[in-house]
């Protein structure tokens, strides 16, 4: 079996296929038994997915939690059990002229903190069940309204149905959920027509690979081009090297006085560059491990 004990793999996800699926096709073609990815695509949707290997799964909850960036195309005058275009439609309206639509004021209203109810259709457990499990048996679960980020979003017209929709937002943020406000709010109602994830933070969908591609590609071809550590991932963090004497504290979990600055976040590395995991380091000098990938 290859040794990818940190490694990690930036794919984007065709449509069609769900996010467990594409990785269950990584898994077999790189012969690894423990793998894991940072935030679901529904098959609807295309994009980046970041596979994390083996100790790497580790620092998925880091990009769980991350910005996302999407491209994402509304359809007006229709909607849907699911709020997208693979679902049962459930009302028709008539449709809006679109050209009389003041998208500036959309664009305004949705930026910043805005209040969202998660679909039924989504991946959110009750009771330990995913909630599109109950959706499927006709089951309504009452869900909490929450908050979520709009940090930017830019509207254009497509046609007399159809607008693009660019979002940069928070973790926990509903694409299909937005879309329908939008349709609300415009009064013709809406769905969700396409989705494609574009970035996890700084990390872009130009720096993945097609996963029908990724599956003709060679072992060598991958591993050389392809495969990467995750620390590589962790763009715009410090790094802080700690001496062989303490790497054992530093490994068993123990605090460490340190020289540097607080920080939320921080890199590990031992002498010889090798990445230990991320940790913080508070106002007392003092760095605490997090997360150890050795």
């Amino acid at each position: 079996m290859l040794d990818l004990s940190q490694s990690c793999l930036v794919l984007n996800k065709p449509t069609g296929i769900s996010s467990n699926d594409a990785l269950s096709k990584v898994k077999i073609k790189l012969n690894q038994k423990k793998a894991g990815f940072s935030g679901t695509l529904d098959p609807l949707a295309s994009g980046i997915l970041i596979i994390f290997f083996n100790k790497a799964t580790k620092l998925c909850s880091y990009f769980l939690n991350a910005n996302k960036t999407y491209n994402a195309v509304a359809r007006f005058g229709q909607m849907s059990d699911t709020g997208d275009l693979d679902g049962k439609i459930i009302k028709k309206k008539n449709k809006v002229n679109l050209n009389n639509i003041d998208l500036k004021f959309l664009e305004d209203k949705y930026t910043g903190t805005i209040e969202q109810t998660p679909p039924m259709f989504s991946a959110l457990k009750h009771k330990g069940v995913p909630l599109y499990k109950y959706a499927r048996k006709g089951i309504t679960i009452k869900r909490e309204p929450r908050n979520i980020n709009i940090y930017k979003i830019e509207l254009k017209l497509i046609d007399s149905n159809h607008m693009s929709i660019n979002v940069v937002c928070s973790k926990g943020t509903y694409i299909r959920t937005l879309v329908e406000q939008i349709g609300n709010e415009i009064g013709s109602g809406a769905l969700l027509s396409k989705l494609e994830r574009t970035k996890i933070n700084n990390i872009s969908i130009e720096n993945s690979i097609n996963l029908n591609d990724f599956l003709l590609k060679s072992f060598d071809d991958i591993l050389n081009n392809y495969i990467i550590n995750v620390d590589q991932l962790l763009e715009n963090i410090d790094s802080f090297y700690i001496s062989n004497n303490d790497k054992a504290k530093v490994l068993n979990g123990n605090k460490l006085d340190v020289d540097h600055k607080p920080c939320e976040i921080i890199k590990i590395y031992d002498e010889d560059m090798k990445f230990l995991g991320i940790g913080n380091i508070n106002r007392n000098s003092e760095l605490f491990p997090k997360k150890i990938l050795v």
